[in-house]
């Protein structure tokens, strides 16, 4: 399998300690046998921060790569291609993602020959949670959460994304893009998936989201399985860093 991850610009300095987190917490529970990438524009900080055993790659320059935009949305982290390899079954993840136990709903979902693709679900489903494609969803788009995203081994989302990022690049101006805009396009194209019951979207119970507008009364994380401490400033990491220096030790 494959465990990936993009930093790049500033997000370098502001999260390289949340990304060290995320990959460790991952090589924890699923060990040393899979990949870890990590794809950034200043892989020298990376390569300095990060234990051994991760894949740091240099970002693809624009000219290679249709994702590798300067943009509000962050579409960076497709870069260099939204599918690595699809005989591997893919993780791609945010730096803010943290794997607090094992996984047993992602055994599920590689367990069932229905499902094509697993996401987290949204803590409670708005519009502006798809960004400036929200006029382009339709009743049936799935309001789920892009920082954790599996495609499984023989299933890419590829084609299906790429008509959204080139019909949010021919549409949306600069001055209306928001951070939301690559969910929301992700969503759109998983939406076909969602409604023939091949996408598994992970219980929001136990994948939780925990930031300004979401599960800010949480206390501990007892039975929580992933913890995605969402942006901008990740106080929920901050707030149980003590509890995820015991889980990396």
């Amino acid at each position: 399998m494959i465990f990936r991850w993009s930093i790049w610009g500033s997000h370098v300095s502001k999260n390289i300690d949340l990304l060290r987190f995320s990959v460790l917490s991952f090589k924890k529970y699923f060990g040393n046998n899979h990949q870890y990438i990590v794809y950034t524009d200043n892989t020298k900080r990376v390569l300095d921060y990060l234990d051994g055993g991760v894949d740091v790659r240099e970002l693809q320059s624009e000219s290679s790569c249709f994702f590798c935009i300067p943009s509000k949305a962050t579409w960076m982290k497709w870069c260099p291609t939204s599918r690595l390899d699809n005989k591997q079954t893919e993780f791609h993840i945010d730096s803010d993602v943290f794997l607090l136990k094992y996984p047993e709903e992602i055994d599920k979902f590689l367990s069932d020959d229905n499902m094509k693709f697993a996401i987290m679900d949204e803590f409670f489903g708005q519009s502006w949670q798809l960004g400036a494609m929200s006029n382009r969803a339709s009743q049936d788009t799935p309001f789920v959460n892009a920082g954790f995203f599996i495609q499984k081994a023989g299933y890419d989302i590829s084609k299906d994304l790429m008509i959204e990022f080139k019909w949010w690049k021919n549409n949306i101006k600069e001055s209306d893009q928001t951070w939301h805009d690559e969910q929301g396009a992700l969503a759109i194209a998983l939406t076909k998936y969602f409604k023939s019951g091949e996408l598994y979207v992970l219980p929001k119970d136990k994948y939780i989201l925990v930031g300004e507008n979401e599960n800010q009364d949480i206390e501990n994380l007892e039975g929580i399985t992933l913890l995605h401490a969402v942006y901008p400033d990740h106080p929920a990491f901050y707030k149980f860093k003590k509890y995820l220096d015991g889980l990396i030790d």
